[in-house]
């Protein structure tokens, strides 16, 4: 399988079509959308807003690479197993794309990845292209109203990112996997800990499917150690916590030289009701 496959045009619905610069479609205009420099493609209908910005792209990828949710990226990989070029893969809300790439190179799939953030796709491209991770694509593009033929995905990965279960199930072949992955209840409780005078637990996230079976809930959770004030402003500069922590409680932060913190991943594997 192939994006010429899966692949529609943002601004009419034809197909795309790929050739060695650009993704064209079959409708009468003819849309053309081309393939950048770092290999990425916007198939975002208007002016793409939302996501993250540099600076948290830059952070959310010196963090990754440190490899502490490595085994969380591995047990999703291990859900879809080794299954080759046959299979597509969607990625919702890729960001820049380590999850991507780690599920094209571990199952084989041909695995695309969509984000709102230009930023996030630019960087998740590159990497896919220094890495040579071939059978990855990458596309500015929303979630809620993806560039993609009804049900033409095997599986469908939404790590961290707002779930759209309505579009994911036009998106979905019959019986297709959902994996959602959100954090559990003690995610990152160290890192609150060492910053707020009042820590809480998480919630347990609103916008989960309602209208698909679940078929499969997992916890996994362990204890990281952060060696550097540059590792624990990466992590938290990737957290929504960034956005709304006072002056006082980031003096904290920002005298901190090593942290050990929980970290809960809760991963749940949806099955596309076909009754539905």
């Amino acid at each position: 399988m192939s994006e010429n496959d899966v692949l529609i045009c943002p601004v009419c619905g034809y197909g795309l079509i790929k050739n060695d610069k650009s993704y064209f479609c079959g409708g009468a205009k003819k849309h053309c959308f081309d393939i950048s420099a770092s290999g990425h493609v916007n198939l975002y209908p208007g002016k793409a807003s939302g996501g993250d910005d540099k600076r948290a792209v830059r952070s959310r990828t010196e963090f990754l690479s440190l490899g502490h949710y490595r085994p969380m990226a591995d047990a999703v990989c291990d859900i879809i197993g080794r299954v080759g070029d046959g299979v597509t893969v969607i990625d919702a809300g890729c960001g820049e794309g380590y999850y991507t790439n780690n599920i094209a190179r571990r199952t084989g799939a041909l695995t695309l990845g969509f984000d709102l953030s230009k930023e996030a796709i630019i960087s998740a491209s590159k990497s896919a292209k220094r890495e040579k991770t071939d059978n990855a694509r990458f596309f500015v593009g929303g979630i809620y109203a993806l560039p993609l033929k009804d049900g033409c995905a095997d599986f469908i990965t939404n790590i961290f990112a707002p779930c759209a279960e309505n579009e994911f199930s036009r998106v979905l072949k019959d019986n297709g996997r959902l994996i959602t992955v959100s954090a559990g209840k003690d995610h990152l409780l160290g890192l609150k800990r060492a910053i707020y005078d009042t820590v809480y637990a998480n919630e347990v996230r609103a916008d989960l499917p309602k209208q698909m079976i679940l078929e499969k809930r997992q916890s996994l959770s362990y204890k990281i150690r952060l060696d550097s004030a540059e590792a624990i402003n990466a992590l938290f500069s990737m957290t929504p916590y960034s956005y709304r922590t006072s002056e006082r409680d980031m003096q904290k932060l920002l005298s901190l030289s090593s942290l050990e913190t929980e970290v809960d991943f809760d991963i749940c594997v949806y099955r596309k009701d076909t009754k539905k």
